[in-house]
């Protein structure tokens, strides 16, 4: 199955994919989205100088992060839940403690993709910004260490009888 998807890009593959996979694919994604929160924090800090760009850079930066984000979350849900859900007896609770984090960055992407909607030149996007950068920075960081490892989402996955006790 590693041949055959191994290179799954944004999309969410149709069909469950082995750990391997898995991991390679967000890991891949993730180096793509450090690239993107880099270039935003960078353009959040020559805002807070007075040097965007433009008056509505913020504002389309946020919208670029929000919907970069809506992808990749639903990639991880595809690719990770699957695997998480069968690694028993741990990996039920992770998978849950997982949709929860996406779950609330949803929330806080979206409110703030709402906020910059309405208000395009709101002075204050800008260390919004640089916070939402910093702190989507350090969760991919500690998701690689907690959960990106062979260890956590694998393949050899245990199975418990729950007939014969």
């Amino acid at each position: 199955m590693a041949n055959e998807q191994a290179k799954l890009g944004w999309s969410a593959p149709a069909k469950r994919v082995d750990a391997g996979t898995a991991r390679q694919g967000v890991l891949w994604q993730h180096v793509q989205i450090r690239q993107l929160l880099q270039r935003a924090r960078q353009l959040a800090e020559d805002a807070l100088d007075g040097n965007a760009p433009s008056t509505d850079a913020v504002a389309s930066a946020i919208g670029d992060i929000h919907s970069t984000f809506e992808v990749h979350l639903a990639f991880e849900e595809s690719v990770l839940l699957p695997l998480l859900a069968d690694d028993l007896p741990i990996g039920p609770l992770r998978a849950q403690n997982l949709r929860e984090e996406h779950t609330r960055q949803r929330e806080i992407l979206s409110a703030l993709h709402k906020e910059a909607s309405a208000f395009p030149e709101l002075p204050t996007l800008a260390a919004k910004l640089a916070f939402l950068t910093r702190w989507l920075l350090a969760d991919m960081e500690e998701e690689e260490r907690s959960l990106l490892i062979p260890d956590v989402i694998r393949d050899d996955v245990i199975s418990v009888d729950q007939n014969g006790g």
